[in-house]
């Protein structure tokens, strides 16, 4: 059975700190175990049980330490029992409407077709790694799946559990060599080269176990000469100053997009849920040469400094679309909002 696909918001990963990224398949409700974005209602950036995000996706770099963090838990749970009732071969959105548990697809948007589960637990990673900057696929380059408690150190040096390279067109589909036993999450990691590391995050364990196939699509990677770019255009800004630069000083690098498109959204405001939080939000405007504290311009681009610990945010009109921001030094973090 072909259920709707939202999106979900935010990567992030889940410890004292945490740390995080991008979007996923399905809405669900926060349940305070995972490592991805957080969704309370469909009509989310949204995942299935065996999805984590980040929003997003977030997005994480070499140097940020635990003391440095600022927590995010938005990944939702994993599912090991049962899927919906499509079977290998039919249409599906998101993992649970697969009786495999496992939905083939390598964008957020879209369908995908159910398919087998890999062999001995393994997990199949599979999407397309993208240019934060452009949202243009990244060829030939490689992705490494660390776990969530080393992308808090040093995820540039991290030992992998997995790794592959994207094809000519940006899509990754690999197996982990063995059942992946990353006790709070899993992210993928692109690093070196154009751009400053960055961590999504794709998939979250219920009881220790991982499902056949991570929830995430969208991998994303945030060219280090746009941090450099957003940071002086952000300089001027007394409120912003104390954390620049972006990426050195942590930071949200955020996307609010159209949950079936993954167009940018113009026009939509971050707020955070508490009254009382000391986070400054400033969004990029239409030329791109400035930054405002109104909303999102024609790129559907913001920024976030100084959240607080595991802080929840939402988008202005749409209060069942949350997602948890973390920041740490040394790091990028990606939220990715997707609004119906």
């Amino acid at each position: 059975m072909l259920r709707p696909t939202y999106s979900l918001s935010l990567m992030t990963l889940l410890t004292v700190a945490t740390l995080a990224a991008c979007t996923a398949d399905k809405g669900e409700t926060d349940t305070d175990t995972s490592a991805s974005a957080t969704t309370t209602a469909s009509g989310t950036d949204a995942t299935d049980p065996t999805d984590a995000s980040a929003t997003g996706s977030t997005t994480a770099t070499g140097t940020g330490s635990a003391t440095d963090a600022t927590a995010t838990d938005t990944t939702p749970t994993t599912t090991m029992v049962g899927g919906d009732t499509a079977a290998d071969g039919e249409a599906c959105s998101a993992n649970d409407d697969c009786m495999s548990l496992g939905c083939l697809k390598f964008r957020d948007a879209g369908d995908g077709e159910c398919v087998a589960a890999p062999a001995n637990m393994t997990t199949r990673i599979a999407g397309t790694l993208l240019d934060f900057a452009t949202s243009a696929p990244i060829p030939s380059v490689e992705l490494r799946v660390i776990g969530a408690l080393s992308a808090l150190g040093d995820p540039a040096n991290a030992t992998p559990v997995a790794k592959g390279n994207s094809d000519a067109e940006g899509m990754v589909d690999f197996v982990s060599p063995e059942a992946l036993k990353e006790g709070i999450g899993i992210v993928g990691v692109i690093t070196g080269g154009a751009y400053y590391t960055t961590a999504t995050g794709l998939a979250s364990p219920t009881a220790g176990k991982y499902g056949p196939m991570n929830g995430i699509r969208d991998i994303w990677a945030v060219p280090s000469v746009k941090l450099t770019e957003w940071s002086a255009l952000l300089a001027a800004d007394l409120d912003v100053m104390p954390y620049l630069p972006l990426g050195d000083m942590g930071g949200v690098v955020g996307l609010i997009r159209d949950a079936a498109t993954s167009a940018p959204k113009p026009g939509a405001k971050v707020l955070p849920v508490n009254d009382t939080s000391k986070s400054f939000i400033r969004y990029l405007s239409d030329d791109g040469l400035t930054f405002n504290s109104n909303a999102t311009g024609t790129s559907g681009i913001f920024i976030l400094v100084n959240p607080g610990l595991a802080e929840n945010f939402t988008v202005e009109g749409n209060p069942d679309i949350t997602a948890k921001a973390g920041s740490a030094k040394g790091a990028a973090f990606v939220m990715i909002l997707s609004l119906p």
